[in-house]
């Protein structure tokens, strides 16, 4: 016979064995869920203070421009056989618009004091192959700054390929414009993240600690525990005080 103790807190002997039962896991996350609930909102209000106060928050501007194999295009009047010899050309002028005399060219135009590689960090093109039409982004930590530069690259890449690629036209679709809210970093985005992670981080500690928790604290823990019914419950009136509810002894049997 064993005897255990809420108020002794002794250990309930397993023979060593453990196993995981998940209904005790919920039971143990479902007590807890108020500290789950803090521990997310905690996490995600230092994720939002870290990343405000630690990440430059950058802006973009970006134009998108056609490019054809025609001189003269009428944007109306384009055909599939255009569309096609677009494709061809297409990552040609993403090449020429992140090129070294591009971009030195237009950093000098707005008085970017910048090296090529710091400039080229900033642009990043995006070519669709489908349509021939490519998309130049400049991402700064400025919203003047990536307009001015997105504006430069484009003047500079319309005179620069003009006298460099024969038969070939590029035509503006979206002229860059003067972002009015960050594009990086996602503040709520990332809050979410952080509040989600901290959850599981608090959820997983509770489980280990349940996990490897061979108190039996009351009998319906002991019932789950052991898949043993229980007979009867026996109040500890020893320890009953004015500032103490008293604990309860639970005896069970077992075969040796």
């Amino acid at each position: 016979m064993e005897k255990t103790s809420k108020a002794s807190k002794h250990k309930v002997k397993t023979g060593g064995k453990r196993e995981f039962n998940p209904a005790l896991m919920l039971k143990a996350v479902w007590k807890k869920l108020w500290l789950v609930i803090l521990i997310g909102v905690i996490a995600g209000a230092v994720t939002f203070v870290g990343v405000k106060f630690l990440v430059t928050p950058t802006y973009r501007s970006y134009f998108t421009a056609y490019i054809n194999n025609k001189k003269d295009v009428d944007l109306s009047s384009i055909t599939g056989s255009d569309v096609k010899a677009s494709q061809a050309l297409v990552r040609t002028y993403s090449e020429i618009m992140t090129s070294r005399y591009v971009l030195k060219e237009a950093a000098a135009s707005i008085n970017l004091d910048s090296n090529y590689a710091t400039v080229k960090k900033l642009v990043s093109t995006s070519v669709n192959n489908e349509t021939g039409i490519i998309t130049v982004n400049v991402d700064t930590d400025s919203p003047q700054k990536s307009f001015d530069l997105a504006k430069a690259i484009e003047e500079t890449t319309l005179i620069y390929t003009a006298n460099i690629v024969d038969g070939s036209s590029m035509k503006i679709i979206d002229h860059p414009f003067l972002p009015t809210s960050i594009y990086k970093p996602n503040y709520i985005r990332l809050s979410l993240l952080g509040a989600v992670a901290g959850m599981i981080l608090i959820v997983l500690i509770i489980c280990i600690r349940q996990f490897f928790n061979d108190k039996v604290t009351n009998e319906e823990e002991l019932e789950d525990r052991y898949s043993i019914p229980i007979v009867g419950v026996i109040p500890d009136m020893i320890n009953t005080d004015k500032h103490n509810k008293g604990g309860y002894y639970y005896y069970r049997t077992e075969e040796q």
